[in-house]
Order: structure tokens, then C-alpha cells, then sequence
């Protein structure tokens, strides 16, 4: 895997962890809930809950960093497909 690659993925995982996920959680639990406090709220709540170590969030941040990495990867070969 060369370089490119392997910086692709990485960019990809972080950006599914840190960006993708805590805005779509977050988004969902206040759609879900009876607006009783703000969005900010929950986003903050969420960026602090990736931290944790449990079994449960360690999965999930590792589903939405493949997520993440899948975007970037399909970003990454669109892009290299066009130039050829």
C-alpha cells in the first residue's frame, strides 16, 4: 500500500470518529428526544462519550471510522479516475 494510500485511510478514519459520528448521533438523539435542551448540547455530550473505553463505544467509533475511511477512499480513486 503506498503512501497515499495509507494517509487516505487515516484522514478518512478520523474524519468518521470525530466528525461523522458525533454530528450524526447527535442529530438523532434530538430528533428523538422532546427538544428539552439544544443540539449543542448533545454534540458536546457525544465528542466527550467518544473518549470512553467501553466495549460498546469502542466498536461504534470503530463502524463509523470505516465509514469514514470508505468515503475517503471512494474520494480518493474518483479523483485518481479522473485524472487518467
Amino acid at each position: 500500500m503506498n503512501k497515499k494510500k495509507s494517509i487516505t485511510i487515516l484522514i478518512g478514519f478520523t474524519i468518521g470518529v470525530f466528525i461523522i459520528q458525533p454530528l450524526g448521533i447527535s442529530i438523532f438523539n434530538f430528533g428523538n428526544q422532546a427538544n428539552e435542551i439544544n443540539w449543542w448540547h448533545y454534540l458536546k455530550n457525544n465528542l466527550i462519550e467518544i473518549l470512553n473505553t467501553n466495549g460498546n463505544q469502542i466498536f461504534e467509533n470503530i463502524l463509523f471510522g470505516l465509514l469514514g475511511v470508505s468515503i475517503a477512499l471512494i474520494y480518493y480513486f474518483g479523483i485518481k479516475n479522473r485524472k487518467h
